[in-house]
């Protein structure tokens, strides 16, 4: 873990945003850094990530799972952005990263854990689930719009971390799309990102 400044912020919440199906992680985590001037301020490398370089304007860089700070809303957050998760069947990957980001959550005392991602699902409606740890945020995600989400399993990061914080003693919930585009489903997005909102109660710091 690499830190680059100790933002000061008041028992936030950490947003996990992973990569995957519809890109509903990374659209939210965007979203929310530039509607609210996320500040990045902590960066996550790992060699359980996969072996490839990522190039931004020719220039190569390692995945990382990049830290940003939203300070000018109540509560604050920090938004978690992932370039990749581990292949799918390293599961002590996914093990050991989830677990050094709820040791992260923890030293930043964050007050709970939201994991954000999204499923396939071509024969749906685009709708938002929850799967919960906590009564107290299954009610603010239900009554912000999501539903109960169905009996059955959450692949990768988006619902073990929250699983994982809930072992730690943090309240936690996973928030997933039911997803019709694969690879870059906006409108699925947009709906996640508005329960998300809703349901912690974000609203902008007044300006001073």
């Amino acid at each position: 873990m690499k830190s680059y400044s100790s933002p000061n912020l008041d028992e936030p919440f950490l947003i996990g945003c992973f990569p995957g199906v519809g890109s509903i992680g990374e659209n939210v985590a965007n979203y929310i850094i530039e509607m609210f001037d996320g500040e990045l301020f902590a960066e996550l490398y790992s060699p359980r990530l996969p072996d490839y370089v990522i190039v931004e304007g020719g220039i190569c860089r390692l995945p990382r799972y990049a830290f940003y700070a939203v300070r000018n809303v109540r509560p604050s957050l920090i938004i978690m952005l992932g370039d990749a998760q581990p292949s799918h069947d390293d599961y002590e990957a996914y093990y050991e990263l989830c677990e050094e980001i709820v040791r992260f959550a923890k030293r930043m005392n964050v007050r709970g854990v939201v994991g954000v991602g999204g499923f396939l699902a071509p024969s749906m409606p685009r709708e938002v689930f929850v799967a919960y740890t906590s009564e107290r945020m299954a009610k603010a995600f239900l009554s912000a719009g999501a539903k109960p989400m169905m009996s059955g399993h959450i692949i990768g990061g988006a619902g073990l971390m929250p699983a994982m914080a809930a072992e730690h003693g943090i309240e936690s919930a996973s928030l997933l799309a039911s997803v019709l585009e694969p690879i870059n489903d906006r409108e699925a997005s947009m709906k996640v990102l508005r329960v998300l909102l809703k349901g912690l109660g974000i609203s902008p710091l007044p300006a001073p």
